[in-house]
């Protein structure tokens, strides 16, 4: 079964989608599971995205006990286990479980891994001093579910530091809703996949399994906004992709107290030279107002 087709059908937290399209795999041709692989899978993590060190703040929770929702193969959560704090890793990719219990032995680092859902979290009331979840909750049809399973893992005075995709941003706005639906609707001119792949420097497997999206749903790939958001956040197959404002996001943590609010990320990968435009002071100044990252930091209420 093709990606496109399981996106057809998708189970209740994509599961068939992540279990096989783990970030920053596409980004390096090493081994997996070698000293190599995870070193460059993590270098180009914190090169492209250098606000992720910023906003989770490693050092801070030396000593306490730190869950993240989402860990993947636990690029950031190896960061926080080298900064000294407890961790814990929930996914719901057992293969991207096993490489990060193979990451955390290779370095002699402690940690404890779990398969699961971020909606139902198996751990008990109060356990957590941070819950950490980046670029995970947004993939998920209850996203509000989410939130109150963290708020309840929490302890009082405990944290959330959470990222979803910013709706007000250059790239959902911009890049996704008008640059990207021109080059995929082009995608069925004979040729225009090798065109699109060497302007952009997007990869031919992706590029035609939008080919294939745009065969298999005509017009409507292109006019459905929540459809073409989807596979064209993650990569072409993943069955669900939200935005949010800042707005929308206190609302989503309306439950918690101290709701603070960052953008970062400007995400400029479609356009030609991108990466070193995104490295100008330009950028980095216009990533805090329509960056593609929208950051949540709040806080559970000592009276829980």
């Amino acid at each position: 079964m093709s990606a496109h087709q399981r996106a057809a059908r998708p189970d209740a937290d994509g599961e068939y989608f992540w279990i096989a399209n783990q970030p920053g795999f596409r980004f390096t041709h090493h081994p997996p599971g070698s000293a190599a692989f995870f070193a460059e899978i993590e270098r180009h993590r914190y090169a492209l995205e250098p606000a992720n060190r910023e906003m989770a703040d490693f050092a801070r929770w030396r000593g306490r006990d730190v869950l993240e929702a989402g860990c993947g193969i636990a690029t950031d959560g190896i960061n926080f286990a080298r900064a000294g704090a407890r961790y814990v890793g929930i996914d719901l990719s057992s293969s991207a479980l096993e490489l990060a219990r193979k990451r955390f032995e290779m370095e002699g680092q402690s940690g404890r891994f779990v398969l699961g859902s971020v909606t139902e979290l198996p751990f008990a009331d109060e356990s957590f001093d941070l819950v950490y979840s980046c670029g995970v909750i947004h993939h998920v049809p209850d996203t509000q579910a989410a939130v109150a399973e963290f708020r309840r893992v929490l302890r009082p005075g405990g944290r959330a530091v959470v990222m979803v995709y910013h709706r007000d941003s250059l790239n959902h706005a911009v890049s996704i809703m008008i640059i990207r639906r021109a080059l995929v609707g082009a995608l069925l001119i004979p040729g225009m996949p090798k065109v699109v792949g060497r302007v952009t420097g997007e990869q031919l497997a992706v590029l035609e399994g939008h080919k294939a999206l745009l065969r298999d749903r005509g017009i409507g790939y292109l006019t459905d906004r929540r459809l073409f958001l989807s596979h064209n956040t993650d990569g072409p197959g993943n069955p669900l992709s939200k935005v949010y404002s800042r707005s929308d996001a206190h609302e989503l943590f309306a439950d918690f107290a101290d709701v603070q609010t960052q953008v970062r990320y400007l995400n400029l990968r479609v356009y030609p030279a991108g990466q070193r435009l995104a490295a100008t002071r330009l950028a980095r100044r216009l990533e805090r107002r329509i960056g593609w990252h929208l950051w949540i930091n709040a806080r559970k209420t000592a009276s829980g």
